[in-house]
């Protein structure tokens, strides 16, 4: 049985400031392209909402979930094969981490995730 990939390609990263930068390749075989507009398939913002909680969570011991997504942008469609700059940011006092995904200067995608209505 062939396995479709669920995760980008982690090509790199560094650490600035308390700021993480990812570069991520977007795999073809990516189970989430069959049936996402078959002959045009792009990448779910949900998706990229999930992938940046989960890196968060890694780099920033944040929850994998959060309850509250703030000032969600989708601005260019991610496709197979892209290689993007994913920015993650946790601000402690608010309770939130900020995301990003870059195709070279250009914005794709971006917002704020919160774990409390409250933050």
């Amino acid at each position: 049985m062939n396995r479709q990939r669920l995760d980008p390609m982690l090509l790199g990263e560094h650490e600035h400031g308390g700021t993480w930068t990812l570069l991520l390749q977007i795999p073809p075989d990516l189970a989430y392209f069959p049936g996402h507009f078959p002959q045009a398939p792009v990448l779910p913002g949900m998706v990229q909402v999930a992938w940046a909680l989960g890196f968060a969570a890694q780099r920033f011991g944040t929850p994998a979930r959060c309850r509250l997504m703030e000032a969600l942008k989708f601005q260019r469609l991610l496709r197979p094969g892209d290689r993007v700059n994913l920015t993650l940011r946790y601000d402690a006092v608010r309770h939130k981490v900020h995301f990003a995904y870059r195709l070279d200067d250009i914005a794709c995608s971006s917002g704020r995730l919160a774990w409390s209505a409250e933050s």
